[in-house]
């Protein structure tokens, strides 16, 4: 019968467990630059709640809108929440995100990421009797049993598992769990998570420790780069082995991965019952979304994020801002006709049937040399909501000013200092030697004729 389970075990498994969606590669562009308008970050009176705007340089999201043709806002009921497109980082959609909330999934997530950044996921790690005695939820693990540090993290992800969060942070701090705490709070500063703090690796209740949806955002973003960490994400099983090689399947609590289209990440996580937390990461066609809500009703919490996720993605588009090596300008520079390109794609997101692009200007800033590494001018697009997207410009081609011959031979000796001091020693010695010699054969040839003189006589 034990065989016939592991067979069972084993075939669930394989039927459940979903390709993991490929890393997004983020928005690197070089040159890249998104100014929110100043008259978005006034707040307007009501609650915090707003459709389609765009994150500025530090991801912070912003109260009001533009000029542009509002989208109407979903209806959810979670008292926090927030949407973002994944690859530009631009918010969508907003309720009180900025509101400090104590958010047991945060924790979660941050153990996973500072385990996959800081230690190797292949190493074996063995439980200690503090992490079997930690409360909440928990995989019952056993002192002195020895797991692949990869499991535990699969563990913590799917089942939010507080014994295995405390082995794993011991793990990755050698013991000290206030060192392990340390690192999630450097990393929630590294990544702009300002109104973030952490006081343990397992969510479980403390007053300090806090977040918001806002940073709950940039966490996932980031960590759904990491190729590691979103493999751990975007599974809905795990084979599990405890410690006497009785496998079981663990299945992830995020259940929107066996009901909404397109899902392929997802954390859920409480503290109360009343007040759930889901996280949800979705891609339909272009497009992935971050769909974020927080203290949710346990009757709505997957309603209010099915109604965010679709929002999104039946009211927006990404589309193509600038396509790499698209020609932006054209000038004139010592008779020659310099072209200015973009040298990366800029996408952007926006309201289906709008171009949401109101101005656009380029400036060229030409000076010598010309070359395709060095920024030669920007444009500048304003969109519907006054927000504005600057990019830098390159030259298409190099052009190197001509040199006149004294100016080349002067760069020459400017570049071989040492070199042309060597042979102007050389040299010098040469002459002096050649002096020498000559001098020698001087005096031999006046020697010469004397005794010539002397013969005559």
């Amino acid at each position: 019968m034990k065989s016939r389970g592991f067979l069972f075990s084993i075939i669930t498994a394989f039927v459940l467990t979903v390709t993991p969606v490929s890393v997004l590669a983020g928005y690197e562009a070089a040159g890249f630059d998104v100014k929110v308008p100043a008259a978005a970050a006034s707040k307007a009176a009501g609650p915090d709640t707003g459709g389609f705007v765009i994150a500025d340089a530090a991801g912070t999201d912003d109260i009001g809108h533009g000029a542009a043709k509002r989208v109407p806002s979903p209806e959810i009921s979670s008292p926090s929440a927030i949407l973002v497109e994944a690859e530009t980082g631009q918010v969508l959609y907003y309720k009180n995100s900025e509101d400090p909330l104590h958010i047991s999934a945060a924790c979660k997530l941050m153990t996973v990421l500072v385990a996959v950044e800081n230690t190797s996921l292949s190493s074996y790690v063995t439980v200690s009797s503090d992490s079997v005695d930690t409360e909440g939820s928990a995989l019952n693990l056993e002192v002195g049993a020895k797991y692949m540090m990869s499991d535990l993290l699969y563990a913590v992800m799917l089942t939010s598992a507080n014994d295995a969060a405390v082995v794993v942070a011991e793990s990755v701090s050698s013991g000290d769990i206030n060192k392990f705490v340390g690192l999630m709070n450097d990393t929630a500063h590294r990544l702009g998570m300002t109104q973030t703090h952490f006081s343990n690796p397992t969510g479980l209740y403390d007053e300090s420790q806090h977040t918001t949806a806002r940073d709950l955002s940039l966490l996932v973003r980031y960590a759904i780069k990491n190729p590691q960490f979103n493999n751990i994400y975007s599974s809905k099983v795990k084979l599990w082995y405890d410690a006497s090689n009785t496998p079981r399947i663990l299945t992830s609590s995020n259940q929107l991965f066996w009901s909404y289209d397109g899902l392929n990440g997802g954390k859920i996580g409480y503290n109360n019952k009343n007040q759930q937390t889901v996280i949800s990461t979705a891609t339909r066609k272009n497009m992935s979304l971050i769909g974020i809500v927080l203290d949710a009703p346990e009757q709505t919490m997957y309603t209010d994020t099915t109604v965010l996720l679709d929002y999104g993605f039946a009211n927006f588009w990404k589309s193509t801002l600038v396509s790499k090596n698209e020609l932006i300008k054209t000038v004139e520079y010592e008779g020659n006709q310099v072209k200015l390109v973009s040298q990366s794609d800029i996408m952007y997101v926006h309201p289906i049937g709008e171009s949401y692009i109101k101005e656009f200007e380029a400036t060229a800033d030409i000076k010598p040399p010309l070359k395709r590494t060095i920024p030669a001018g920007s444009a500048t697009y304003i969109l519907g909501d006054d927000t504005e997207v600057s990019i830098s410009l390159y030259p298409e081609s190099e052009i190197i000013p001509v040199e006149d011959t004294k100016t080349k031979i002067q760069k020459k000796i400017n570049e071989n200092k040492d070199i042309f001091l060597i042979v102007a020693v050389l040299l010098a010695i040469e002459a002096i030697l050649l002096l020498f010699n000559l001098g020698k054969l001087f005096a031999r040839l006046v020697s010469f004729i004397l005794r010539r003189i002397r013969d005559a006589n």
